[in-house]
């Protein structure tokens, strides 16, 4: 059984909520409010000392091969010439406009992107037959080197359990809302924090070793490494500790904290192919891309933790509670290497020691149609 979890679609930009950890200097400060005007990043904005540490997130907007048009997101590579985003965003279009800077509806820098300059991962089969397995991951060829704007390095290690500052252009709303994340404030990008807490093999193998019907299957993840996140309660409410209570639920193999107060935040539609970020010390490194989200419903009713439900509303796909995965690096470090060039990926030396990094849960497409 490929698919142990039905996920909703979700992919472009965050639902927001406010404290970040000790190690964490988020500049400007974003408050103790979750209105999206408060969680735009502009180009030149300061992230732990780094001045336009989101420069090089890219907005994605292309026509797909229905005739609708999509957007998506991604991260500039360092090189400048390569985008990384996810599968389901480059797997099908006729046309693609790569822009960085979005900032009240204007770009700084705008590419485009022929549909032969798109490498999909090799085991990258769509969503009806990879959804969460990690092969959720592509990389665009700009038509032009991008000059202007600092790309990034990839993190070649495990980063569970670290925190992320999560990044994207797409909707935006409340995580405290019975409503769905909307592109009312879509001409700016949004980010905001999470931390990895467990990856999706290691969630679906517990999940399987309680319940033998939930058909977990190693070799179903054998392409990669899916990263999966919850989105904790402002108030630390731990009914919607998702993570934290399957844990709890099927062994304790996993931590899963409370969340960063009202510096949480989430993915949500048009965030697809848009980077998890995480900080070495001196900058940070894309270790993530955005691949899909669950909500809508609530993700703790196969194991029975219905009372109360673990997702705080239904109607919100990114509300307290729910779910999002993202595709490792790590666990794709050598094939990035060998599309964009060694020297985009750092520490090439320590590839031979990493795992490959297997794991699922099962999803739908994240890109989200522009209205």
């Amino acid at each position: 059984m490929k698919f142990q979890v039905k996920l909703m679609a979700a992919a472009a930009a965050m639902a927001m909520a406010g404290m970040a950890q000790a190690q964490f200097d988020p500049t400007p400060a974003t408050g103790n409010t979750s209105a999206p005007s408060n969680w735009r990043f502009a180009p030149g904005q300061v992230f732990n000392g780094v001045a336009g540490a989101l420069d090089g997130v890219a907005r994605l907007s292309f026509t797909a091969g229905d005739g609708n048009s999509y957007a998506c997101s991604g991260s500039l590579l360092a090189g400048g010439q390569y985008v990384l985003t996810a599968g389901h965003c480059a797997d099908d279009f006729t046309s693609m406009t790569v822009q960085f800077g979005w900032f009240n509806g204007t770009a700084q820098v705008s590419r485009t992107v022929a549909t032969s300059d798109v490498t999909l991962h090799p085991l990258w089969q769509g969503f009806d037959n990879s959804a969460d397995n990690g092969s959720d991951i592509a990389i665009l060829k700009l038509s032009a080197p991008v000059t202007s704007i600092q790309g990034y390095k990839i993190s070649t290690s495990n980063d569970v359990g670290k925190q992320i500052l999560v990044a994207g252009y797409g909707t935006s709303g409340r995580g405290s809302v019975n409503s769905a994340p909307s592109w009312a404030d879509g001409n700016y990008g949004h980010y905001g924090y999470n931390v990895i807490d467990v990856d999706s093999k290691t969630f679906n193998k517990a999940i399987g070793d309680v319940l033998p019907g939930w058909g977990y299957d190693a070799a179903y993840y054998a392409p990669g490494a899916t990263y999966m996140s919850d989105f904790d309660h402002l108030n630390l409410n731990a009914n919607n500790n998702t993570l934290g209570r399957i844990a709890a639920a099927t062994g304790n193999l996993w931590t899963s904290n409370s969340g960063l107060g009202a510096n949480e935040a989430l993915i949500a539609g048009g965030d697809s192919g848009g980077g998890d970020f995480v900080w070495d010390g001196t900058e940070w490194r894309v270790t993530g891309v955005h691949s899909w989200g669950w909500g809508g419903n609530n993700p703790c009713g196969a194991l029975g933790l219905t009372s109360p439900s673990c997702d705080a509303f239904t109607g919100n796909g990114s509300s307290y509670g729910d779910l999002s995965g993202s595709t490792a690096t790590y666990s794709h470090a050598d094939w990035i290497a060998s599309v964009v060039g060694v020297a985009a990926v750092p520490e090439p030396s320590s590839y031979a020691l990493m795992g490959l990094g297997l794991l699922a849960v099962g999803a739908v497409a994240r890109r989200r149609r522009q209205a």
